[in-house]
């Protein structure tokens, strides 16, 4: 049986904090973590767009379009960060501001309506479901190159 998609969402949550972090203390080239760590997070933007919120959107709109508007901006920042040198100071302050949103969408998400809503609504075998669904429109997710 397929993992549910609440598990599979914290993963990836935990995993992005992780690349996160690791981005902001390293020194060198950031290049290719930054690459790795973009390339995860459009693909799990994608996935919860394509599975979690529209099943989600008719009982709990308002907190689905915050979740959505949460992902433009983050998407906007990294589109920035993409022509700028990850040795730039804004660079690093950019990198800053997607973390701090990936955070505050994280725990509104995983300690909010989202997640509170999608246990309450969905049986075991759909949540289920809806996490076989959820990785593969992760796979279907443009490979972003910097």
């Amino acid at each position: 049986m397929a993992q549910n998609i609440l598990e599979l969402i914290k993963q990836d949550h935990e995993k992005t904090l992780k690349e996160l972090n690791n981005l902001e203390s390293m020194s060198g080239s950031r290049d290719e973590p930054y690459r790795s760590m973009k390339r995860d997070l459009l693909a799990h933007m994608q996935g919860e767009e394509t599975t979690l919120y529209p099943a989600l959107e008719k009982d709990i709109r308002m907190k689905v379009l915050e979740a959505i508007e949460e992902h433009n901006t983050v998407k906007m920042v990294l589109e920035q960060m993409d022509s700028m040198s990850s040795d730039d100071d804004r660079w690093k302050a950019k990198l800053m501001v997607v973390k701090e949103n990936v955070q505050h969408h994280i725990k509104e998400e995983e300690e909010g309506d989202i997640f509170k809503h999608s246990e309450e609504k969905f049986s075991r075998d759909e949540l289920s479901s809806m996490g076989s669904r959820f990785e593969e429109a992760k796979g279907m997710a443009p490979k972003m190159a910097r």
